[in-house]
């Protein structure tokens, strides 16, 4: 991941880097987080990264201070939208399965979305924005040892679910034999 020296501020030199390199990368982790209107959260972060730079706030890697941000955007857009659903219940529809069916995801992402919301943060971000601990530890705000726990956890329940789906998988080709 790419940012600003420490100390400067963002230009739009540091902005053509962030979108070359990092943004997709950033834009996915946080759709496999929060879902839908992970593009748009990136983007506002983004904005929000360059106001605060050209305002004197220092921010020291920029992929990591916008993934927080739009992981944040994207809980309140959630929140939001939570809230007005409670408000209409006679528009509401009966919430979907997590996971509509096995041929429409793949298995990691099935996986994911049997862990807690903090689990798939640092899964994401340590796994698919390769992330070190001390990063993933900075960008959630928890200590180290909170990040070590929640990865320690997470990668144990994923285990456990992709074991479970291959063995499913596996009793089901054994049935059609």
């Amino acid at each position: 991941m790419q940012g600003p020296r420490p100390n400067d501020q963002i230009d739009e030199i540091a902005i053509r880097e962030f979108i070359a390199v990092d943004y997709p990368r950033v834009v996915a982790a946080v759709r496999l987080v929060a879902g839908d209107g992970a593009e748009d959260a990136v983007a506002e972060a983004l904005a929000r990264a360059w106001e605060r730079s050209a305002g004197g706030t220092r921010i020291e890697t920029l992929a990591a201070w916008v993934t927080r941000v739009a992981l944040n955007l994207a809980t309140s857009r959630w929140r939001h939208l939570r809230v007005e659903k409670l408000a209409r219940p006679r528009l509401a529809r009966p919430e979907e399965e997590p996971i509509s069916s096995a041929d429409d995801r793949l298995d990691i992402e099935r996986a994911l979305t049997t862990l807690s919301r903090r689990e798939r943060e640092v899964v994401v971000l340590r796994y698919y924005l390769g992330m070190d601990v001390a990063d993933v530890a900075a960008t959630l705000r928890v200590t180290g040892g909170t990040a070590k726990t929640l990865l320690h956890r997470a990668r144990t329940k994923l285990a456990d679910q992709l074991s479970e789906l291959d063995t499913q998988e596996a009793n089901v080709r054994a049935e059609l034999r």
